[in-house]
């Protein structure tokens, strides 16, 4: 994770916003100067490398469902995390995206 982060900060540009930790693992969100954000994921279970593109919606319900209107069908179902609700869904060339709905908490705290 620090290799990542260092290439983020001081290749790119990004300013290091903030780390949470879990109990295997965490995540920390590298902010560009014009806004964009990667969330940068160190858990046993993920291998390192590119595991998604990720999004927040305010209303993860409402968000599936105009997608479902227009052919884009979930990958399985919400996921309940400690931080929200998620679900992936691909884009035509097959890269999963997530969507997240971060619970009221999550983002008075963090966003």
């Amino acid at each position: 994770l620090e290799k990542s982060i260092k290439f983020y900060r001081d290749v790119l540009g990004f300013s290091e916003g903030y780390h949470v930790d879990f109990s295997v693992g965490g995540i920390t969100i590298m902010k560009s100067p014009e806004g964009a954000c990667v969330e940068l994921i160190e858990a046993p279970q993920f291998e390192v490398g590119l595991y998604s593109v990720g999004t927040d919606v305010d209303d993860l319900d409402e968000t599936i469902e105009y997608l479902k209107k227009n052919g884009c069908q979930p990958i399985g179902e919400i996921a309940n995390t400690t931080v929200g609700r998620q679900v992936f869904i691909k884009d035509p060339n097959g890269v999963r995206i997530c969507l997240i709905e971060h619970t009221q908490e999550y983002r008075e705290k963090y966003m």
